[in-house]
Formats: structure tokens, C-alpha cells, sequence
């Protein structure tokens, strides 16, 4: 399976769970998304997401930062100013 697809797929069960406030879950989830497409920027992001709602922050940060080395997202932007 194309790596790409299969980390979208990752992130979408990963989006459903930290929708229901299971973070630490939808956290597992993205990390097979990463895993699979280390490249993927929207992974890094939605993790540093559920990371940030656990009050983890420096990780969150160190996912956002990633994210936004791999591409620029005004969402991973306002993720990253929010926890400064």
C-alpha cells in the first residue's frame, strides 16, 4: 500500500479518536502515521494537537516544529504561538 494513503488512514482513525478526547489513543495512531510517511506534515501536527491537550507541551512543540520544517500550516503556526 502506498505509504501516503496508509498514514492518511492512520490520521483519520487517529482525528476520530482524539475527537472523542482520546488522545492518548489518537496519539498511537499518528505515530503509525508518522512511522509510515515520516514526511507527513499533517500528522505532526494533529499529534502535537493531542499532546497539547495532555499538557504536554514541550512535546508538542518538538512535533510542531517538525511539522513546520516539512511544510508551512497556519494551523501548525497558531499551534506553535499558542504554546509560547
Amino acid at each position: 500500500m502506498d505509504p501516503e494513503v496508509l498514514a492518511d488512514a492512520y490520521s483519520k482513525e487517529g482525528d476520530i479518536l482524539a475527537a472523542a478526547r482520546k488522545f492518548e489513543e489518537a496519539i498511537v495512531l499518528y505515530d503509525r502515521a508518522i512511522e509510515v510517511d515520516p514526511e507527513n506534515s499533517e500528522a505532526w501536527t494533529r499529534k502535537a494537537i493531542a499532546l497539547k491537550a495532555l499538557g504536554r507541551t514541550r512535546e508538542a512543540l518538538e512535533c510542531v516544529e517538525r511539522a513546520l520544517d516539512l511544510s508551512a500550516s497556519p494551523i501548525a503556526e497558531e499551534l506553535r504561538e499558542s504554546m509560547k
